[in-house]
This record gives structure tokens, C-alpha cells and sequence, in this order.
């Protein structure tokens, strides 16, 4: 890849950074981190915790149990502003660094000769849900419904977002890992074909996982074209096996599963040592005085982070949980990080600063730029009329949100945040039915 491409990316200043483990003194864990109803609080204030202790319990069809990521005292149990419109209830620990964990573990050994049928309710009872981005819970993915099939599981590493670099770590760092919670889902749903899907701009992490997958039953490494936005999950699945999606359908419906790198190392931590997922890595750049990458407990909270990092290194405009295309701004620094926050990027001022939004001049890029074959310009007419049933005709909940429109607009038309609002609506409404 040209070098210049290379720091258009913004992958520079922590590619070849290492992980290092930062445990903080308190952590705020957000009960609803995952698609679904949020997990409803199991502790009250003044109890003590350990490390792996369930503190929600699960709601409904797509409910997870939520973990304490570090043993102490609970101090709060109540609203915390997160991501999302409204606040959310979260649960407040103080970290007494004794790091003692619960001891009712159940670890299965071996992803290749544990028993089967374990291996589902492993995932569940973990707590795992995608760390890509989109938070669907694991165990529900693997629900396959009578007329369904899957034969073949993608691994995504492409992490083809600007900035991040947490995926790429992880598969230098924990290759084997990876492979293995790979191999435990290709068992759990006798699926013979396992691929572990790369950008190109990564061929050491190309070289680490084909290491790492050497003489795994069904297993094989698929470098990709380095080309935005790779990694979207219909994206990821044509260029992979060759099958399109249709519109309003599943992976499934094309016999395939897609999962995040960082998603199958926690199903390996799940099957062969019964851990839950309390922590993951997160990259933190941007305008911070010293760029890394952190295995964060869960419900650290962004402020911690950066100070980690050395603090800010100018006077930050914008604090964002993610890249440039599909991050989502933080309302302060004092946001809790989730089970799916794969980075927390610092803007400066002037990369912060806001173009006036000007009427559509109907040059089409919007269109040429979108990867799905939406029409932008469109869909965002009907979407600043909140009509909900033509923006669901128009095809709006096929956006990805992948933020290609807004970008390439001569305009500075808000499209990719329309559209996500848009849909944000149509599945509130449909959960209310």
C-alpha cells in the first residue's frame, strides 16, 4: 500500500504499539452495552464484588448477563449518561485491586474436544455480544431456526476504520486465541469452513494468523483489498464466499456467520478458561501526548483512558468512541467504555469544526459513493420529514452507516447521522409494536 494512504488512515501512531493492561480505580458498567433489552441490576450499593460476578441478570430473547470487570464495593447503582439519547442505568465499583475473581468458573478445556453441546450456553452465560460494533448477542447468532443452514464462518480483521488498530494487536498478540474461539464456534454449529478475513494493509497480522491456523481443521486466511468500507458485514460476506445479502435479509439467509476477531477470543475465553468478557482492547489516539493500545476492563470510563495515555496533547474539540467514519462523539470524557468500544479517538479543535449543512445540489456522489446502492440524497429528504414508512421502502435500514455519503458530499448534507437516527426510530417503534 502507498505510504501515503498508510497515514491517511491514521493507523500510524499505534500499529506497532503493544498492548498494555491498564486496571482503573473505579469502573461504571453500563447494563445495556448490547442489542436488546439492558440487563436489570442484580447488586445493590454497599455489596461487595468479584471479578466474574454476574451483576445484571438477562432480559428477554436477546438478554445477556452483564459481569463485574473488577472485585470491590459497589458505590452506585443508577443513571449514568452514556452513548445513547438518554441515560442508562450502569453500576458504579470500586476497585479494591485484589482482582479476586468469582469461583464458579466452568472451563470446557479444549475448543476441539470439549463437549458440543457446552459450548452455546458458554458464550451466553459469558456475556459476549459483537465487539466489532453492532453489540448483537454471540449466542443469538448461533441460533439457527429450522429451514436455516450455515456452512461457513467469517472472521472479520479487517478493521478497515480510520484510527484503530486494536484488532490488529490483538491478532499479533493473540493469534492462537483467536483460532481457537474460531474453531469453537465452527464446532458448535458443524460448520466445516472457518475464513479469517485481513485488509492487506496488515501483512503481519496476515502472517501471524495463517501461523496460528496451520493444521486447524477448516481454517484458512483471506487477505483483502484494502478499500473502505471492507469490512461491513455484507461487504465482508461477498468478497469472502461471492454470496450478496439480499435487502431485509440476514447472513444467515446465505449460509454464513460473521464474526469480529476480538468476538472469537472471547469465545475461546469463554470455552477453555470460563471466563466472561470484563475486558477487551481499545485503542486511544488522536490528540493524546502518548497513542496506545489498552486492554481496558469494561466500564472504564474515557477520561481514565486518555489520562493513561498522558492526557490531551492540545485542547480537544471532539471526544469520539470509535474512527472518523462510524465513531459516535462523546457528550463529555466521562463516558463509560462498552463491551463493543474498540477506540476512543481525541479530536482537535480545528478537526472538530462543524461545515454548515447547505441545500442538496443533486450532483449524485452520494449515490456513486454508496456501497450498499442506496440513494442518499433521497432517503434524506424522507428521513428530515420523519416519513417512516417511505424511508423504510427506500431501503433505509440497509444504511450501514458507514458514513461514505457524508463524507464525499459537497454539500456537508448531515446524511449518515439522518439515516441513523431514521433507523434508530423504526426499531423503537417496532420493539413497542
Amino acid at each position: 500500500m502507498h505510504p501515503l494512504h498508510r497515514e491517511h488512515e491514521g493507523k500510524g501512531p499505534t500499529r506497532g504499539v503493544a498492548v498494555r493492561e491498564y486496571i482503573p480505580d473505579t469502573v461504571t458498567i453500563m447494563m445495556g452495552m448490547h442489542i436488546g433489552a439492558p440487563s436489570t441490576p442484580c447488586v445493590k450499593k454497599g455489596d461487595h464484588v468479584k471479578v466474574g460476578q454476574v451483576i445484571g441478570e438477562p432480559v428477554g430473547f436477546l438478554g445477556i448477563p452483564v459481569h463485574a470487570s473488577v472485585s470491590g464495593e459497589v458505590i452506585d447503582v443508577g443513571p449514568v449518561q452514556s452513548l445513547g439519547a438518554t441515560p442508562g442505568t450502569a453500576v458504579t465499583i470500586k476497585n479494591d485491586f485484589a482482582d479476586e475473581w468469582v469461583d464458579d468458573l466452568e472451563p470446557l478445556g479444549s475448543v476441539e474436544t470439549c463437549p458440543v453441546e457446552k459450548i452455546v450456553p458458554a458464550i451466553k452465560n459469558a456475556g459476549i455480544c459483537g465487539m466489532g460494533g453492532a453489540s448483537f448477542p454471540t449466542h443469538v447468532k448461533f441460533a439457527v431456526k429450522e429451514g436455516q443452514s450455515c456452512d461457513t464462518i467469517v472472521l472479520n480483521g479487517a478493521e478497515c476504520e480510520t484510527h484503530l488498530t486494536a484488532d490488529h494487536r490483538l491478532m499479533l498478540e493473540r493469534s492462537v486465541r483467536i483460532v481457537d474461539g474460531l474453531r469453537a464456534a465452527m464446532r458448535a454449529l458443524d460448520v466445516k469452513r472457518g475464513i479469517i478475513a485481513i485488509e492487506d494493509n496488515k501483512p503481519d497480522a496476515i502472517e501471524a494468523m495463517r501461523h496460528a491456523a496451520s493444521g486447524r481443521a477448516g481454517v484458512e486466511v483471506r487477505p483483502l483489498k484494502t478499500k473502505y468500507p471492507q469490512g461491513g458485514e455484507k461487504q465482508l460476506i461477498y468478497v469472502t464466499t461471492g454470496r450478496e445479502v439480499p435487502s431485509g435479509k440476514l447472513p444467515l439467509d446465505v449460509h454464513v456467520i460473521v464474526l469480529n476477531v476480538g468476538t472469537a477470543a472471547a469465545i475461546a475465553d469463554a470455552v477453555i478458561d470460563g471466563r466472561p468478557l470484563i475486558s477487551r482492547i481499545t485503542t486511544v489516539t488522536g490528540c493524546v501526548k502518548r497513542p496506545s493500545n489498552l486492554l481496558v476492563r469494561i466500564g472504564t470510563m474515557a477520561a481514565d483512558l486518555i489520562g493513561e495515555c498522558g492526557g490531551y496533547s492540545e485542547e480537544p474539540g471532539k471526544v469520539c468512541m470509535g474512527g472518523a467514519m462510524t465513531g459516535l462523539p462523546c457528550p463529555t470524557d466521562l463516558v463509560p467504555v462498552c463491551k463493543a468500544n474498540n477506540g476512543v479517538v481525541v479530536y482537535s479543535m480545528k478537526e472538530s469544526e462543524t461545515l454548515e449543512e447547505t441545500p442538496c445540489i443533486r450532483c449524485g456522489r452520494c449515490v456513486e459513493a454508496c456501497p450498499i446502492g442506496l440513494n442518499p440524497y433521497k432517503l434524506k429528504y424522507l428521513c428530515d420529514a420523519d416519513d417512516y414508512e417511505a424511508a423504510k421502502k427506500a431501503n433505509v435500514m440497509d444504511c450501514i452507516v458507514c458514513g461514505c455519503c457524508s463524507y464525499i458530499c459537497p454539500a456537508h448534507r448531515f446524511l449518515t447521522p439522518s439515516f441513523k437516527n431514521m433507523k434508530d426510530k423504526i426499531t423503537a417503534r417496532a420493539k413497542k409494536g
